[in-house]
């Protein structure tokens, strides 16, 4: 399991050395933690900078030239009602629309062979209630490494990580271990997963 620290969060502009998810993609870089991503996080619109209009541009280049995309970012607001063992209900939220991981409540498609980087993150925001543990499941199989306890006193966050490979075809979900209901509001998301493709 991974934290934020491991995750390396910050801005390409302070982190010359760092490696962000959409610039090391199909790359030759070795990082130094592996398997940990050491690059900088995304913010919660998917961008690496502050310059928003530069990270979508970029991000079109990027998909112009491969013909599709190989980071997707999705995410889940509040209020929130999730049953015991449901599926977190995770939405598109990339700078493209049509990145290549279609998602239909909550259920991510990977539609691409390769090897793949999730990162999800939980933010509890101060007022709600949440004591459940998270599991990032491939095809409904539990990653080990990306198992989380989410709760405590909030605010709280946590986040975890797994690198797994796919074949042909495959589904990745976020489930919940006990009900989540949810009903204050907030700016901020409750979960967040990125998926990039390694290679």
């Amino acid at each position: 399991m991974a934290n934020n620290n491991r995750c390396g969060c910050g801005s390409r502009r302070n982190n010359n050395n760092g490696y962000g998810c959409l610039n090391s993609v199909g790359g030759r870089y070795r990082w130094d933690d592996y398997p940990y991503y050491p690059g900088p996080c995304p913010d919660v619109n998917g961008c690496y900078d502050n310059d928003e209009e530069e990270d979508d541009r970029r991000c079109r280049r990027r998909c112009r030239r491969r013909g599709r995309c190989d980071f997707g970012l999705f995410m889940a607001m509040l209020p929130m009602a999730v049953t015991a063992n449901g599926i977190i209900p995770l939405s598109n939220n990339n700078c493209l629309i049509d990145n290549g991981f279609p998602v239909n409540s909550g259920l991510i498609t990977i539609e691409e062979s390769g090897t793949y980087l999730a990162t999800y993150n939980v933010r509890v925001p101060e007022g709600a209630a949440l004591d459940s543990t998270i599991t990032l499941n491939v095809n409904d199989a539990s990653q080990s490494s990306a198992i989380a306890v989410a709760g405590g006193t909030a605010p709280a966050s946590t986040s975890a990580q797994a690198i797994f490979e796919v074949n042909d075809y495959a589904t990745v979900t976020l489930r919940s271990s006990e009900a989540i209901n949810i009903t204050e509001t907030s700016a901020q998301p409750l979960f967040t997963l990125s998926l990039v493709k390694l290679n």
